[in-house]
């Protein structure tokens, strides 16, 4: 009786034992805190500050609109509690891991593998595929670094979209179900487009829907490239959009044009060896690193990038040889490199290197690993294959358990960096920013002098050395500091209007002026140069500019307490009572310390209670 509820019941267990994993191996991130990006990102973000500021949110990053959405969902409910943050990133992960399951099982059902001997496994196969993906530790930086939610998000729509495709294609094929096909392909192409405005890697999912079409369905009674071929219009999205919007990755492509030897080329070459490192960390998940310091290939015949290029094509030549007769197997290595294209290719981004980059390849990987490994062993050592594959998802599920012990904080974190990049300036820095918010000034001055160190032309590092000159009042190093800093990054629109900051406590008020002006010049939407700016029009007594300089505050962002007060402030001294005492209320609502006594005169002379 329990082998019958088994046999029945076997995929609902399937999904249970991926919940179950997934939720143990992720289950010490909940209160792990944000790292990196996540600052900039989340929580000094104005623009997923209010939900309904669909604009502000567009405006934010165009091509990842869906992502930043999600982001001022969680930002809606929790504010900054990380809590939430990580229960969204490992619900879609798991969710994520149920649709790898299913896309394993559909591969398994197409006319070209279901009269093949692997399909007889087809249900142990795919839960070990999905075990594979939802455990692997190479998953943790886009699960448990939270702003790498576009990774694993636009991941869980891919292969929503994928999964309807085949749904489709089978429904086409079965008589008694044609009736049906027309709503999971539009529901395909709804995830597809979904899956576009969510990060830029997408673009390759026309090219598995193809890819899906010639591995699974070229028989000619079968084949109907129309449906698939109508997904290729779908790959214009996003380079209209980058065009369009002149967002970041734009100017990546923008810079291979101006510079395609130095940007485009090196780049290139250096991903050769990339992907060989990521192959590596596949197969062996060791020695992880959130930033590695890689070595930037030269040129094509150095004997590593050379090698590397050899490796690779043959792996690829291999793929094609044992195609007829292992599609699946050639199915997962084409997979992986299709979907690495957008980040592995001659565009350069701003680093070589980076494990998230992996969310997508890996589902190639655990139908490579898997399905190599019934094809070798299964029909005549089933049971051990079995066993391997446990042991294989167990060693996984416990790396991947310690290695969410290292993103507990930013020091941990950036402990583990330096020690794995100790040639790398921009681990010392951010380590020294740990430092800093632990109130650690010693070690953080010395983590920012060893970024220096390692790369004397490294802008941010000078800037945040500066920050801690200008805490403890050593203003004329301070000034130094952002000099260079400047130097270096003539844009660098934090470290003016840090200098600016330094100027007025030396009672430079002109050169604060300018240094103020340059801040909003560069960047129009900082709001505390126009905060500080304001200040000095008021202590000219030139308060309708600190006003305008106040409401420009409050433009870029609502709930700025301060901006309220000091526009209150500012209504005081033009005598417009009614407006100050709105202006302080608001900002005492908003958990302004505020000054008791001017509220009080207020109330008097406006006669409020």
């Amino acid at each position: 009786m329990l082998t019958r509820f088994f046999n029945r019941n076997y995929k609902l267990l399937s999904i249970i034992i991926l919940l179950l994993f997934g939720f143990i191996v992720y289950s010490n991130t909940f209160f792990n805190s944000f790292h990196f990006d996540d600052g900039s990102g989340i929580v000094n973000n104005f623009a997923i500050r209010d939900i309904w500021n669909l604009r502000n949110i567009w405006n934010a990053w165009p091509a990842r609109f869906i992502t930043i959405l999600t982001f001022a969902l969680n930002y809606h409910f929790s504010k900054v509690n990380v809590f939430s943050y990580h229960v969204f990133n490992t619900a879609i992960h798991l969710a994520s891991a149920i649709l790898v399951f299913w896309l394993t099982i559909l591969i398994l059902s197409t006319p070209t593998m279901k009269k093949n001997a692997i399909s007889k496994y087809a249900d142990s196969i795919a839960l070990f595929v999905g075990l594979i993906f939802v455990t692997h530790p190479v998953q943790t930086q886009s699960v448990t670094y939270i702003w790498q939610r576009s990774s694993s998000l636009v991941g869980f729509f891919y292969l929503f979209s994928l999964c309807f495709y085949i749904k489709t294609r089978l429904l086409q094929i079965d008589n008694k179900a044609t009736s049906k096909w027309p709503f999971f392909y539009a529901f395909s192409y709804v995830f597809c487009i979904l899956s576009m405005f969510t990060k830029e890697n997408a673009a390759t999912l026309p090219l598995i829907v193809l890819l899906c079409e010639f591995c699974f369905f070229n028989i000619e009674r079968y084949a109907n490239w129309k449906y698939a071929l109508y997904f290729l219009i779908t790959i214009l999205i996003i380079p209209l959009l980058l065009f369009s919007t002149r967002s970041e990755n734009f100017m990546c492509i923008q810079r291979l044009i101006d510079k395609p030897l130095n940007k485009g080329g090196a780049y290139f070459l250096t991903q050769f060896r990339v992907i060989l490192t990521y192959i590596r960390l596949l197969f062996a998940p060791l020695n992880q690193n959130l930033d590695y310091d890689y070595p930037i290939a030269k040129n094509l015949m150095d004997i590593n990038t050379l090698g590397s290029l050899f490796i690779l094509a043959a792996i690829i030549m291999g793929a094609i040889r044992i195609f007829p007769r292992y599609r699946l197997l050639s199915f997962g290595i084409f997979w992986f490199f299709i979907t690495l294209l957008p980040e592995s290719s001659i565009v350069p981004l701003d680093d070589v290197i980076f494990e998230h980059r992996l969310y997508l390849p890996i589902v190639g990987y655990s139908l490579f690993i898997v399905s190599g490994m019934y094809y070798l062993f299964g029909k005549n050592a089933l049971k051990q294959v079995v066993i391997i594959l446990l042991m294989i998802v167990t060693s996984y599920s416990i790396l991947t358990y310690y290695r969410n012990f290292v993103w507990k904080d930013e020091l941990t974190l950036w402990n583990d960096v330096t020690c794995k990049s100790p040639h790398k300036a921009r681990p010392y820095n951010n380590r020294g920013n740990a430092y800093k918010k632990k109130g650690n000034f010693d070690q953080a001055f010395l983590d920012y002098s060893k970024a220096i160190e390692v790369d004397p032309n490294y802008a941010l590092a000078y800037y945040n050395r500066g920050l801690l000159y200008q805490d403890r009042g050593n203003l004329d190093q301070a000034l130094l500091d952002y000099n260079k800093g400047i130097e270096i990054d003539p844009n660098y629109a934090l470290a003016y209007y840090n200098r600016g900051n330094t100027y007025r406590s030396k009672g430079n008020i002109n050169q604060a002026f300018l240094d103020y002006n340059k801040t909003i010049e560069i960047d129009p939407n900082c709001d505390l140069a126009y905060l500080n700016r304001g200040l000095l029009y008021r202590k000219q007594g030139n308060i309708n500019q600190a006003l305008l300089d106040y409401n420009k505050v409050i433009e870029i962002d609502p709930n700025h307490a301060l901006a309220y007060n000091n526009r209150g402030i500012a209504y005081y001294i033009k005598k417009e009572y009614d407006k100050s005492l709105r202006d302080i209320l608001q900002a005492k609502a908003l958990g302004c310390k505020i000054n008791p006594k001017l509220l009080e005169e207020l109330k008097k002379i406006l006669g409020v209670k």
